[in-house]
């Protein structure tokens, strides 16, 4: 098949985590390759992109776009160009995509529906640990140790102080002090794998520190945040990963998602867990969170893009 690897514009000013999304487009491109296919990258700038598509008639979309100039709510515009041009694409529907474009929005339609949500401001005690972030942005920018805040007035002061510095919109919630989980569903032909489930563990952390995974966390890797948040496979006998599993599919569920997805969790101390976030575009580079778990069950980033094809009808 010919194949568009629609990825994200380079931004003017380079950054770790836009890097990634340029080195995860290139690793597609040679495993659709390996399986056969013809790929062609191309970023999702339309001018650009419609002369690209001139004489180019693709088979197939392999949607990787993360972030669009309109902002990173605004992804699900790439899919819903493909789908105006009549192209099969990978991964979540523009719907989808655009109901969790914001996280305050999805965060609403998971409580209404019945499923754990840090409580957000107004919500929780007076004197409730907040956390603050971007309501659109992703790839935990702007998310540091700064972000943990004390009571309802700091909370009001920091989500002031975000928006001065960084602009954009930024909201606030419950921190939930705890263990943290990132579940991956695989999609195929009648159901979805929900794939051996990853902990982020907080080594070296005192204890007023909030154990939080921050832009460092993710994306310096020669920092010591870096180092001292490293991913874990536990055992999957353990009572809570039927729990996560349960809730994760219902979240798949709720959305509509189709492919491929992550969701994130804290769970708390008394072991309850709370959904973070609901990654419909998770990053599949090599050494990313979703494909080191596909790995655990003998998958490799060919294979699981062999898998993501299997299901887009032809």
């Amino acid at each position: 098949m010919r194949v568009l690897v629609l990825t994200s514009a380079p931004p003017p000013e380079p950054r770790p985590d836009t890097d990634d999304t340029e080195i995860q487009a290139e690793e597609i491109a040679g495993c659709l390759r390996e399986l056969g296919h013809e790929p062609t990258i191309v970023p999702f700038a339309l001018p650009h992109l419609v002369a690209a598509l001139d004489g180019f008639d693709p088979h197939l979309v392999f949607n990787l776009v993360e972030d669009v100039p309109e902002g990173p709510d605004e992804v699900y515009r790439a899919a819903e160009y493909t789908d105006l041009r009549g192209f099969p694409h990978t991964g979540a529907s523009a719907k989808a995509l655009r109901r969790l474009g914001r996280k305050p929005g999805m965060k609403a339609m998971l409580r209404d529906a019945g499923l754990p949500v840090p409580p957000g401001l107004g919500q929780a005690d007076p004197d409730t640990r907040y956390i603050i972030k971007s309501v659109t942005e992703h790839a935990s920018i702007g998310l540091d140790a700064s972000s943990v805040v004390t009571g309802t007035g700091a909370a009001l002061l920091k989500l002031a102080e975000r928006q001065h510095s960084q602009g954009g919109e930024w909201f606030a919630e419950a921190y939930i002090d705890g263990r943290e989980f990132n579940v991956a569903l695989l999609e195929r032909a009648h159901g979805v794998d929900v794939l051996p489930i990853a902990e982020i563990l907080f080594t070296a952390h005192a204890a007023d520190t909030p154990k939080i995974v921050g832009y460092a966390e993710k994306w310096d890797i020669e920092s010591p945040a870096y180092r001292n948040t490293p991913r874990s496979f536990p055992s999957r006998e353990d009572p809570l990963f039927t729990e996560l599993e349960y809730l994760s599919l219902e979240a798949w569920e709720l959305f509509g998602l189709t492919g491929y997805a992550r969701v994130d969790f804290r769970v708390d101390r008394d072991g309850h867990p709370f959904i973070l976030e609901i990654n419909a575009n998770p990053c599949l580079a090599a050494d990313a969170g979703f494909c080191a778990a596909a790995s655990q069950m003998g998958l490799t980033q060919t294979d699981v893009v062999a898998r993501i094809l299997e299901i887009i009808p032809q």
